[in-house]
């Protein structure tokens, strides 16, 4: 299970139409994002039957007389999803005491709901689970009877990726669970076969004591990577100044600087590490055939524990390549 939507966020009294058609529109394109990456959306049983307009159901919305005539192309695209749409009661794991639907959320006053009540109980049984709201992502303590849990309300792409790297530690903050939703939480990196899975027996004191390390630089790489190797300088962080020459590449001093501001410090190799052949190949790696020399290195500590990266390629679909990690790759 992933995603769940909130149904009580689908009450449109007080919205104008071009309020109700954007929540809708925005909803519809994380669906959609959601099906591309084989991440369920699923509904209540009582999402196509529940009031969202005075007493108009979503289905009533649809009619020639609807009280918010929605879009023709907006409807459909709705009822297309609608008609795939899963409902998480028919699940063959109901998460235990979800029955007990009365749950309070940020401190206010209890309150059933279903859809609520499915997304905290599932991940006080360790499964990965989020609503999908029509608001602002946020995380929200969810309380019940059974106990206190910090519940993820998604709307967008950031509180998505959010979601997946909480879910890293849910699941136990461990090789295997960074190596299950790697993918999810840094949507903008491309792993090399073998590059996590291999990283306890590589990285000196093994994965475990650089985790918080890790993660923090795979948070840069996926998030600033790309801006980082290619927005065209003087600019040393996002926004600070417009470029002099749009068409240019920043050097690899801004490069360094630029990362240094995130709280990285990176660096590439020195010159005579490519001509060493040794040296060389422990840094190469190969996508699409293309052999990609990962001179680029985040030092996890100063003098052991190194990510050697490339910087975004077509081939790797544009994203910033993790290569190696490694506690000290061969020098000259």
């Amino acid at each position: 299970m992933s995603f769940v939507v909130n149904g009580a966020d689908w009450n449109f009294n007080g919205l104008s139409l071009i309020e109700v058609e954007e929540l809708i529109e925005r909803a519809l394109a994380f669906v959609e994002t959601s099906c591309e990456r084989g991440e369920a959306v699923s509904i209540g049983d009582d999402f196509q039957t529940r009031p969202m307009h005075g007493e108009a159901t979503l289905w009533d919305l649809f009619a020639a007389d609807s009280p918010l005539p929605l879009s023709r192309e907006l409807a459909q695209e709705l009822s297309a999803w609608l008609m795939r749409a899963p409902c998480y009661a028919d699940s063959e794991f109901w998460p235990r005491n979800f029955e007990d639907a009365m749950i309070s959320v940020g401190g206010a006053p209890l309150i059933s709901n279903e859809d609520i009540a499915w997304v905290h109980y599932s991940i006080r049984s360790g499964v990965p689970s989020a609503l999908l709201a029509l608001g602002t992502s946020s995380v929200i303590v969810t309380s019940t009877a059974s106990g206190n849990v910090e519940t993820h309300f998604v709307s967008d792409e950031p509180g998505r990726t959010r979601f997946w790297r909480d879910m890293i530690i849910l699941r136990g903050d461990s090789l295997e669970s960074l190596s299950e939703f790697a993918s999810r939480a840094y949507p903008d990196l491309y792993f090399t076969d073998g590059v996590l899975t291999t990283a306890d027996h590589r990285l000196a004191g093994g994965y475990l004591a650089s985790r918080h390390r890790v993660r923090r630089t795979l948070e840069v790489l996926s998030d600033w990577g790309h801006w980082i190797f290619t927005s065209p300088p003087p600019a040393l962080a996002p926004g600070e100044a417009p470029p002099v020459d749009p068409g240019a590449s920043p050097s690899n001093q801004i490069i360094e600087l630029r990362f240094a501001g995130f709280g990285v410090t990176a660096a590439p190799e020195n010159p005579n590490v490519r001509t060493h052949r040794a040296s060389r190949e422990a840094r190469e790696t190969f996508i699409s055939g293309r052999t990609l020399y990962c001179e680029w290195h985040v030092k996890l500590q100063p003098h052991q524990n190194r990510i050697h990266f490339h910087k975004p390629i077509s081939e790797s679909g544009d994203k910033v390549v993790i290569g190696m990690i490694d506690e000290h790759l061969p020098l000259p």
